[in-house]
């Protein structure tokens, strides 16, 4: 099960006190923080960059900072990034001419390697190969460039068919995520949570980190068990009623309603059924295909996306 983790987005800090704002989110539990870089050109804004990420390094020097890269060459700043103390880099799909390349130029510096999708981006965009090859994928629940904007619920299906097709990478949301709209990133399958005003602006940020993390942690636990039922006990399977879609979700009783398509299970099912018709040979439990755990489902099914 993937491990949740919860990045408050420095977007909404005060950033005359940056560096106090960052230790301020560490030391009210956070994992990791969220640093939004953008170029003026991918988006409209300029904000952040590697002098003065270089800067909060110094300063909070067990920061983790995940960087996401708003930027039209995502290739050409990943050393500049590195070097700066970036851990995780997370650049568009939408501004690489060949995402791999810039997969392995990231790699090859030792961060993490993730990409984002627009709200506008399907999930068929991430290949079999690129999902693979990335350590995490960035789910845009607005569009990129201004905080405070709206989340976006017609994004929770990416989501969804993304934690069916890897069910062991980092799933992140980033937008308009916060208490009110936290369970339906939970439910469809997010592990990677990105707040911005939720939490720098809370009476109590650490209750807020609790709260989101709580929330995603036992969402993450039924997934996992619903993954096993559909999978491997097909009677099982036969229990779990996608009509409790249209009304409160699994993980917060008397929450605002999803549809089937915001739930893993769906696309599980639905990879099944690919299985199920002979074309693939049949999965076994604790027997993962070359490739490892993240690689196996997608692979298994034979599936590039559900599409």
């Amino acid at each position: 099960m993937p491990r949740v983790l919860i990045a408050p987005s420095v977007l909404a800090a005060d950033m005359g006190n940056l560096n106090h704002e960052c230790k301020r989110m560490m030391e009210a539990g956070a994992d990791w923080l969220h640093m939004d870089v953008m170029d003026g050109h991918f988006v409209p804004n300029i904000v952040l960059g590697a002098p003065i990420l270089s800067s909060v390094k110094k300063a909070v020097p067990n920061i983790f900072m995940d960087c996401h890269m708003m930027v039209t060459e995502p290739g050409r700043w990943v050393k500049d990034i590195a070097e700066a103390g970036g851990s995780s880099y997370t650049f568009h799909i939408e501004a690489a001419d060949d995402p791999m390349d810039v997969v392995r130029l990231i790699k090859a510096t030792g961060m993490r390697a993730a990409v984002a999708i627009n709200p506008g981006t399907p999930s068929s965009e991430i290949s079999n190969e690129l999902g693979e090859a990335v350590d995490m994928i960035l789910v845009m629940t607005v569009w990129p460039g201004a905080g405070g904007q709206k989340f976006m619920k017609e994004c929770m299906p990416k989501v969804a068919e993304l934690r069916a097709r890897f069910p062991n990478l980092d799933v992140e949301v980033d937008g308009g995520v916060g208490p009110k709209t936290i369970d339906r990133c939970a439910d469809a399958g997010a592990n990677i949570i990105v707040a911005g005003t939720a939490i720098f602006n809370a009476d109590s940020p650490r209750d807020v980190i609790a709260f989101l993390r709580n929330r995603c942690t036992a969402a993450q636990e039924r997934i996992a068990r619903e993954r096993e039922q559909i999978l491997f006990d097909p009677a099982a399977d036969s229990a779990l009623d996608d009509d409790d879609d249209q009304g409160p979700t699994v993980s917060r009783p008397g929450s605002r309603p999803t549809t089937p398509l915001s739930q893993p299970r769906a696309y599980l099912r639905h990879l099944v059924a690919r299985r199920s018709s002979g074309a693939l040979e049949p999965m076994k439990r604790g027997n993962p295909p070359e490739g490892g755990p993240v690689k196996g489902l997608s692979a298994q099914m034979g599936m590039t996306s559900i599409g």
